[in-house]
C-alpha cells in the first residue's frame, strides 16, 4: 500500500483561540483609536468654548470698567457747564485723585488754552493742535494710545503710555460748544485689568492698533502673532466671537472686532484671545489609559467566556473523533453519546449506527478461528459469503473453491 507523510494540523480550539486572540486585539485597538480621535475632538471643542466665552467674559467686564469711566466723562462735562474756576479745579483734581484710572484730566477753552488741570498741570498750554481738542470740539472722541512728555514717568522709568477721551462742554442755557473736557487714561490701567482676568481665566489678551502695532499683550513670552491671524482681522472678514485655527503649537487664536463696546467711539483696537494652554489640566493621558484598560478588561472577558462555550461543544466532537479514529483502526469500542450541541447527537448517533454494521462480520470466525478478511491482490480485502445454514454439508469437491465478493 501507498503510503503518504501526514503533517499534524493544529487543532480546531487552537484555531478559534487565534482567530478570536486577534479579533480582539483588533477590536480593542479600534476602539482605542476611535475613543483618542473623538476625545481629542471634544476637547478641542471644549477649548474653543473656553476662549470664546473667557473673550466675552473679559470683554464685558473691560468695557463696563471702561464705560464708567466714559460716563464719568460726560457727567464732569455736564457739571463744569456752568462752574466757576475753582469749582472746575476741584472737578479735575477729584478726577484724577478717584481710583488710579485717569492720569490727568484738563479743560481747554475755544481758543485750545488748557484753563484747568489737574494738580494744576498743564494749565497755559495750547493743545489747540491736538487730535483730542480738535476732535472733542465736533463730539465724543477717543484718541490714540501715545507716550506723554508732560507727567511724571512710571516705576520703571518710562514714559507713561495713555489714552485720550475727550468730549464737548456745551452751555447749560443755549447748548453751544465752550470748551473741551480730556481724561487720559492710564493704558498701565488697562494691562493690570487684562492681566487679573488671564490670571482668573487663562486667556491671553493681545490689542493691536490699526498699524499693527502692539499696543498691550499680557503674554509671559510675548511674540509677533500668526500672520493668519492678523490678515483676517485686517481683512475684518471676523465677526464678534469667530475663530480661526492656527497651528497647534502656536496656540488658540480667536479675534473679537467688537471687544470695545458699540456705545463707546471706535478705538480702532484690534484685540486678540488666545488660550493659555499651559494652565489647563489635560485629561487626555487619563482618559485614553482608562479606555485601554476598560476595553482590555471587556475584551478579556469575552475571550474567555467564549473559549469556554467552545470548549464545552468542542471537547465532545473531539471525543467522537477520536471513537472514529478507534474504529477505523478497528476497535469497535461502542461510543458515548454526546449531548453538547446538536451536531454532536447527530455525529454520535451516526457513529453508533455505523459501529452496529461494522461490528457485525467481526463476530464472525473461520474454522480456524481468525477473522473471516482476506485481502487480494491489489490489497483489496473480501467478505466471505456465508449461508444461512450453517450445519449444512460442504461439497466433496476439492477443486470447487469458496464463492467470493469482492469489495469494490
Amino acid at each position: 500500500m501507498r503510503t503518504s507523510s501526514k503533517k499534524t494540523a493544529p487543532r480546531a480550539m487552537t484555531w478559534i483561540a487565534i482567530a478570536l486572540l486577534v479579533s480582539v486585539i483588533c477590536a480593542a485597538t479600534f476602539v482605542a483609536v476611535l475613543v483618542s480621535q473623538r476625545s481629542q475632538a471634544a476637547q478641542q471643542q471644549l477649548q474653543e468654548n473656553i476662549v470664546l466665552r473667557g473673550a466675552d467674559a473679559i470683554g464685558l467686564s473691560f468695557n463696563t470698567a471702561l464705560k464708567r469711566e466714559w460716563d464719568s466723562l460726560h457727567a464732569v462735562a455736564r457739571n463744569i457747564s456752568d462752574a466757576d474756576k475753582q469749582e472746575i479745579d476741584d472737578f479735575m483734581d477729584a478726577v484724577a485723585q478717584t481710583g488710579g484710572q485717569v492720569a490727568w484730566s484738563g479743560i481747554a477753552n475755544l481758543d485750545g488754552r488748557v484753563i484747568s488741570g489737574s494738580n494744576r498741570l498743564r494749565e497755559g498750554d495750547d493743545v489747540s493742535e491736538s487730535r483730542w481738542f480738535r476732535e472733542g470740539l465736533r463730539r465724543p472722541n477717543v484718541g490714540n494710545v501715545y507716550a506723554s512728555n508732560s507727567l511724571e514717568r512710571d516705576d520703571n522709568d518710562r514714559k507713561q503710555s495713555l489714552l485720550n477721551l475727550s468730549t464737548p462742554v456745551l452751555n447749560a442755557e443755549t447748548g453751544e460748544v465752550t470748551g473741551v473736557l480730556v481724561y487720559s487714561l492710564r493704558m498701565a490701567w488697562v494691562q493690570s485689568f487684562l492681566t487679573r482676568a488671564r490670571e482668573r481665566l487663562n486667556i491671553d489678551i493681545v490689542v493691536q492698533n490699526r498699524d499693527d502695532e502692539i499696543l498691550l499683550d499680557t503674554r509671559e513670552n510675548t511674540s509677533a502673532l500668526p500672520e493668519a491671524a492678523v490678515a483676517q482681522a485686517s481683512l475684518g472678514s471676523a465677526g464678534a466671537g469667530t475663530f480661526q485655527m492656527l497651528d497647534r503649537a502656536d496656540g488658540l487664536y480667536a479675534y473679537s472686532p467688537n471687544f470695545v463696546s458699540d456705545e463707546m467711539p471706535d478705538f480702532g483696537w484690534r484685540v486678540f484671545a488666545v488660550l493659555d494652554r499651559s494652565k489647563l489640566l489635560n485629561v487626555m493621558p487619563q482618559l485614553l489609559q482608562s479606555s485601554i484598560i476598560a476595553v482590555s478588561i471587556a475584551a478579556l472577558f469575552v475571550l474567555f467566556v467564549t473559549l469556554l462555550v467552545v470548549r464545552i461543544v468542542f471537547k465532545p466532537l473531539e471525543d467522537l473523533a477520536a471513537n472514529a479514529e478507534q474504529m477505523a483502526d478497528g476497535n469497535f469500542e461502542f461510543p458515548v453519546e454526546s449531548r453538547s450541541s446538536r451536531e454532536a447527537i447527530m455525529l454520535s448517533r451516526a457513529l453508533t449506527r455505523i459501529q452496529g454494521t461494522l461490528g457485525t462480520p467481526q463476530n464472525m470466525q473461520t474454522e480456524g478461528g481468525g477473522p473471516s478478511f482476506r485481502l487480494l491482490s491489489g490489497g483489496a480485502d473480501v467478505t466471505p459469503i456465508v449461508d444461512s445454514n450453517a450445519t449444512d454439508e460442504q461439497p466433496d469437491d476439492t477443486s470447487q473453491s469458496p464463492q467470493t465478493r469482492r469489495k469494490s
